[in-house]
C-alpha cells in the first residue's frame, strides 16, 4: 500500500478546509500573518546580509577600506592609502575609487534638478565589466589635471533628459558651474558604484592633503585570478603595518581590510547580531502560532478517531495515516502562505516607497521585492507549520493507544488533550492580556500621529532646503575656503529671499535650520531653579539625563509672523538680536508651563546642559540666554494635541547651513511654484541647489508614513494574538464537546434543558479565560509599574479592563460554535457510540 502524499490526500485536505470553516479562518489567518512576518523579515534582512552583486563575477568584486579600531568605524579619508594600495596590492586588480558629489544638472530649456554624481576612476568601469550602450567609458587620460571635462550618463538620464537622442555623444551638459561633454551612455539598469546615473573622472591629488584629510572616498577592485579574500587580507595587513610604522600619528589605530563589496555598504556586526535575534524571535512567534493551530487540529483529529481507527483496521499503516493528516495540514498552510505572500508584497512595496523617499534610492543590488529566496522562505515556513500543526497531532493520535482503540472500535474518547495543551492556551490568553494593552496604546498613538492634520495652513507653504556646492580644498586652504563659503552662502541666501519676495505668487518667505516640528531635543536648566537629575555642584554638560527636556530651534526673525504664531508676552526678534553678543531667546507657552513652572518668563535665564545626537555641533553648553518673549505653541505637526517645550534662537542669512525655506504661496498651489523656484535659484547661482522641494503638508505626510506602517504592523500582530487565543479556546471547547458526546446525549435524553448544556460548555471556556486574564493583568500591571506608566502611556486603568473584556468576548465567541454543536448531539447516536 502506498504511504506517500497523493493527489487524493490534497483533495481531502481541501474538503476538510471547507468542512471546518472555523479552523480554516482562524488557523489559516493566524499562520498567514506569522508566515508573512517571518518571511518578510527574512527577505528584508537577506537583502542586506547576503545580497548578490548583479555584475559579471560579482562575487569577485571587493571593497578596501581603513577601519578605525578605536572608534569602531571606517575611515573614508584614505586618498593617500588608496595610492599606496593601488601600487602595492597585487591580490586585488583594477583598484579604483569614487566619491559622491551633488550638483545641479542644467540643460538648455529644461528645469535644473539636483543629482548625485559619481566622481570615479576609470577602473570602476573595468571592475563592473558592463559595456556602454553608446560611446565609451571613462579612461585613465580623463583623470589627468587639465584634461577636458567629460561625463558618462546613465540610461535614465539619456531617456528623460536627452529624449533618447541617438546622437547624444558629443553633446554637452552642465553640472553645477562646470560644463561637460557626454562621451558615453550606459545600458538600462546600470548604477555602479551604488545608485549612480552620472559619472565624471575623479581628479584628486593626494599631495595637497594631509593624511586622513581630504575627500571621503570608497575604494573597490576585483580579486586577481586565483586570489582569495583571505590572501588579499593578509597582503593588505602587511601593507597596513608598514604604513602604520611610517606614520604612527595618523595610522596607529587604522586596520585596513578587504571585504565583499556589498558588505561595505550593508549592516555592521552589531546589526548582523540584532538581525539574527529578530529573525529568531520571529521564528519563535511562528512556532507558537503553529502550536496553537496544532491544538485546533488535535481537537479536530479527536473527532475523527472513529475514521482513523477504521482505516487502521482496514490495513492503513500509521505512516500512511500521518501522511494524510500532514497533507491536510499542508493544504491549510499553503493557503496561509498565499495570503502571507500577498501581505509580504504589500509590505515590501511600502518599504521600497519609504526607502526611496527617506534615503533617496536603494543600492542597485538591493531588491525588496518577492525574490526566489523569499519564496523559498515562505515554502520552508509553510512546511514547518504543517509539521507542527499536522504531524505532531497525527503522531499523538496514532500512537500506542491505537491497538486499544482497534479493540474498542469506535471509542471516540481515547485521546487526551492533557495539561500541557490546556496550560498552553491559558498562557496564550495571559500573553494576550499582557501584550495587548501596550500594543494597542502604541498602535493608537501611531494611527493618531500618522493621520493627524498639521494644525496650521501647511497646504499653503512650499518647503525646500537650500544647499551650495561644497568642494574639498587643499588642507592649507581649508579654513579660508570655509570662511569664504559661509560668506558667499549668506550673500546668496539673502539675495534669494529678496528675489522670492518680489515674486507675485509668493506672499511671504522665511527660513530656519529645521522644518517646523523637527527641531532637535536638548536639555536645559533655569537659573535659580532646581535642575532635574543634577547632583550638587554638577557642571553644564554633565549628562543627557540632567535638566529639563525641550526642543531648540533656530529661526528667521520673521518666522513667527509668517506662520501666524501669536506673541503672548514680551517681544519678537529684531535685527539687533542677530549679533554674536546677543543672548535673546523666545520660548513657547509649553516651555513656560513645563520648564519654568508657570509665572512670568521675561528676563529669566536658561542654559543648555545636554543635547541630543541630532543637535548642531556648535550648540554652546553653559552659556546663559535671556528670555525676551513668549509665543503661542507652534502646532506639533505629528501630534497637534501634544505640544512640547521649545525655545528659539534668531538667525540671519548665512548663519545656519543648510537653511530650510518656507514659502507661503498665493493661490493655494505650492507645488505649481516648484519650477519657478528652481529657475530663480539656478539663475542666481548655478552652485545653489534646492533639495526636498515639496509642499509642507506633503513633507509632513511622508514623515507620518512610517507611523502608519508601524500601526499596520502592530495591528497585524495584535490580530494574530487575538486569533490565536480564539483558536486555542475553540480547540479546547471542541475537544471537550467531542469527549462528552455520550454524557451530553444522556443528559438530553433525561430532559436536561438546552441552556444547562450550553452553560456547562461555556463554563469550561470561561474558567480558562479567567485564569489567563488574571495572570496577564498581574504581569502587565507589574511591568507598567516598573516602567513608570510609560508602556501604556498612563492609560493602564482603562486598557487593562478593556482588553480583559475583549478576551472574554473573543473566548466566549470562540466557544459559541462548539456549544451550538453540543445542542445537535442526538441521544440515540451518542448512546450507540458508547
Amino acid at each position: 500500500m502506498r504511504t506517500g502524499m497523493s493527489w487524493l490526500d490534497v483533495k481531502l485536505g481541501v474538503r476538510m478546509l471547507i468542512k471546518h470553516p472555523g479552523l480554516t479562518l482562524i488557523g489559516g489567518l493566524g499562520m498567514a500573518f506569522a508566515i508573512a512576518i517571518g518571511a518578510g523579515f527574512f527577505g528584508f534582512f537577506y537583502s542586506y546580509l547576503n545580497p548578490t552583486l548583479p555584475l559579471p563575477e560579482g562575487d569577485r568584486v571587493v571593497a578596501v577600506q581603513n577601519w578605525d579600531a578605536a572608534e569602531n568605524e571606517d575611515e573614508p579619508r584614505s586618498l593617500h592609502d588608496f595610492v599606496t594600495w593601488r601600487e602595492e596590492l597585487r591580490s586585488v586588480e583594477d583598484l579604483g575609487a569614487f566619491r559622491t558629489i551633488s550638483r545641479n544638472l542644467i540643460l538648455p530649456d529644461a528645469q535644473a534638478e539636483p543629482v548625485d554624481v559619481a566622481e570615479m576612476t576609470a577602473a570602476g568601469f573595468r571592475v563592473a565589466r558592463v559595456p556602454p550602450l553608446m560611446g565609451r567609458h571613462l579612461v585613465p587620460d580623463d583623470e589627468r589635471e587639465g584634461a577636458p571635462a567629460v561625463v558618462v550618463i546613465g540610461y535614465d538620464v539619456w531617456r528623460t533628459r536627452f529624449a533618447s537622442d541617438p546622437n547624444v555623444v558629443g553633446r554637452s551638459l552642465q553640472l553645477g558651474d562646470t560644463r561637460y561633454t557626454v562621451v558615453g551612455v550606459m545600458p538600462e539598469g546600470f548604477a555602479f558604484p551604488v545608485d549612480h546615473r552620472l559619472w565624471t573622472p575623479l581628479r584628486a591629488d593626494p599631495s595637497v592633503y594631509e593624511r586622513r584629510k581630504g575627500p571621503s572616498i570608497g575604494v573597490f577592485g576585483r580579486l586577481a585570478p586565483g586570489a582569495t579574500l583571505e590572501q588579499a587580507q593578509a597582503e593588505l595587513t602587511m601593507i597596513g603595518q608598514r604604513t602604520a610604522a611610517a606614520f604612527p600619528e595618523t595610522h596607529q589605530r587604522l586596520r585596513p581590510r578587504v571585504l565583499s563589496y556589498t558588505a561595505a555598504f550593508g549592516l555592521n556586526e552589531g546589526d548582523f547580531r540584532d538581525a539574527a535575534i529578530i529573525q529568531l524571535l520571529v521564528t519563535l512567534v511562528l512556532v507558537v502560532i503553529c502550536a496553537n493551530v496544532a491544538i485546533l487540529v488535535y481537537a479536530r483529529t479527536a473527532m475523527r478517531l472513529g475514521e482513523i481507527t477504521v482505516r487502521s483496521a482496514l490495513g492503513a499503516s500509521r505512516r500512511r495515516i500521518v501522511a494524510q493528516l500532514f497533507t491536510e495540514a499542508l493544504v491549510l498552510t499553503a493557503a496561509a502562505a498565499v495570503v502571507g505572500l500577498v501581505l509580504i508584497g504589500f509590505a515590501l512595496r511600502k518599504v521600497n516607497l519609504v526607502m526611496d523617499e527617506e534615503v533617496g534610492g536603494l543600492p542597485f543590488w538591493v531588491d525588496f521585492g518577492i525574490s526566489s529566496v523569499t519564496l523559498l522562505g515562505v515554502v520552508g515556513l509553510a512546511i514547518l507549520a504543517a509539521v507542527i500543526a499536522g504531524v505532531l497531532p497525527a503522531v499523538q493520535a496514532t500512537g500506542r493507544r491505537m491497538q486499544a482503540r482497534l479493540r474498542q472500535m469506535g471509542g471516540g474518547t481515547g485521546m487526551q488533550l492533557g495539561k500541557t495543551w490546556t496550560a498552553l492556551v491559558v498562557a496564550q490568553v495571559a500573553f494576550a492580556v499582557f501584550i495587548l494593552p501596550g500594543a494597542i496604546s502604541e498602535a493608537w498613538d501611531s494611527i493618531r500621529y500618522g493621520t493627524a492634520e498639521p494644525g496650521f495652513a501647511a497646504e499653503e507653504f512650499l518647503s525646500a532646503q537650500l544647499v551650495m556646492d561644497l568642494k574639498t580644498p587643499p588642507t592649507t586652504e581649508a579654513e579660508a575656503y570655509r570662511r569664504d563659503f559661509d560668506a558667499r552662502y549668506g550673500e546668496l541666501q539673502a539675495e534669494l529671499v529678496r528675489r522670492l519676495e518680489a515674486e507675485p505668487s509668493v506672499a511671504e518667505v522665511t527660513f530656519a535650520l529645521h522644518s517646523p516640528g523637527q527641531e532637535p531635543k536638548v536639555r536645559v536648566e533655569v537659573e535659580g531653579a532646581p535642575t532635574p537629575g543634577s547632583a550638587p555642584g554638577a557642571a553644564a554638560g554633565s549628562g543627557s539625563s540632567v535638566g529639563h527636556e525641550a526642543r531648540s530651534g533656530r529661526v528667521d526673525i520673521d518666522f513667527f509672523d509668517v506662520f501666524d504664531t501669536a506673541i503672548l508676552t514680551g517681544r519678537r526678534f529684531n535685527p539687533g538680536d542677530l549679533s554674536a553678543a546677543s543672548t535673546a531667546v523666545v520660548v513657547n507657552r509649553s516651555f513656560v508651563q513645563q520648564v519654568l513652572g508657570g509665572g512670568s518668563a521675561l528676563g529669566r535665564r536658561v542654559r543648555y546642559v545636554g543635547r541630543g545626537g541630532d543637535a548642531p555641533d556648535d550648540l554652546e553648553l553653559g552659556r546663559w540666554y535671556e528670555i525676551v518673549g513668549v509665543v503661542s505653541d507652534f502646532p506639533n505637526a505629528m501630534d497637534p494635541t501634544g505640544v512640547e517645550a521649545r525655545l528659539y534662537h534668531p538667525v540671519g542669512p548665512g548663519q545656519v547651513y543648510p537653511a530650510t525655506f518656507a514659502l507661503r504661496v498665493r493661490g493655494g498651489d505650492p507645488a505649481g511654484f516648484t519650477r519657478r523656484l528652481r529657475e530663480i535659484t539656478t539663475r542666481l547661482d548655478a552652485t545653489l541647489r534646492l533639495q526636498e522641494v515639496l509642499p509642507l503638508d506633503e513633507v509632513l505626510r511622508r514623515q507620518q508614513l512610517a507611523l502608519r506602517l508601524m500601526a499596520w504592523g502592530i495591528g497585524l500582530v495584535t490580530l494574530s494574538v487575538v486569533l490565536l487565543s480564539a483558536a486555542g479556546i475553540y480547540a479546547l471547547v471542541s475537544f471537550t464537546v467531542t469527549r462528552r458526546r455520550r454524557e451530553i446525549g444522556i443528559r438530553s435524553a433525561l430532559g436536561a434543558p438546552p441552556r444547562l448544556i450550553v452553560r456547562s460548555v461555556f463554563s469550561r471556556a470561561l474558567g480558562q479565560l479567567v485564569v489567563g486574564i488574571v495572570l496577564g493583568v498581574a504581569a502587565a500591571a507589574l511591568l507598567e509599574s516598573a516602567a513608570g506608566g510609560a508602556l501604556m502611556d498612563g492609560k493602564g486603568p482603562v486598557l487593562l479592563p478593556a482588553v480583559s473584556a475583549l478576551m472574554v468576548v473573543v473566548g466566549l465567541a470562540a466557544a459559541l460554535g462548539p456549544a451550538r454543536r453540543s445542542l445537535r448531539i442526538q441521544p440515540t447516536e451518542a448512546l450507540r457510540e458508547g
